[in-house]
């Protein structure tokens, strides 16, 4: 259990740390496109709220360890499919809803401000996935000739 948490310590602060500076240079980049396009009477604007970046992260962590809890202890190895990130990205966006946050909000701020909170989180849940830190670390082990045999053996 003790690698399930740090794995969800360093997904999560992974996350914190990274969510508004990656929203920030990919709302700059699309408003420099805008600029540069020039459109006439065209207004757009980004924010990300911390309290919602503290809200995800803290969904991300409870989903990722209830996660693993099944896997070591009960052996559900499907119980939410195996993809923490995917399903704490639906009950954000559900309490985004439910709370209001979300009228009279356009697609674009929606797409701006959140999906690269959702990316950075699904990009450190496989870069410290614990499967592929056994993968690059056991390749030394492994039999790379996955049972077929030469041309010339035949």
């Amino acid at each position: 259990m003790k690698s399930a948490l740090f794995y969800t310590l360093k997904v999560c602060l992974a996350t914190l740390l990274t969510s508004a500076p990656v929203t920030m240079a990919i709302g700059f980049a699309y408003i420099g496109l805008i600029t540069l396009i020039k459109p006439l009477n065209y207004i757009f604007n980004f924010h990300l709220l911390f309290s919602h970046i503290f809200l995800f992260v803290a969904i991300l962590a409870a989903l990722i360890m209830l996660n693993r809890y099944l896997i070591a202890k009960v052996g559900y190895k499907r119980f939410i499919n195996d993809r923490p990130v995917a399903h704490s990205i639906v009950i954000f966006l559900l309490y985004l809803v439910i709370s209001g946050s979300v009228r009279f909000i356009s697609f674009d701020y929606l797409l701006f401000s959140y999906a690269p909170m959702f990316l950075t989180a699904y990009v450190f849940s496989r870069i410290f996935s614990e499967t592929a830190k056994k993968e690059f670390w056991n390749l030394l082990n492994e039999r790379h000739d996955d049972g077929l045999k030469p041309l010339s053996d035949q």
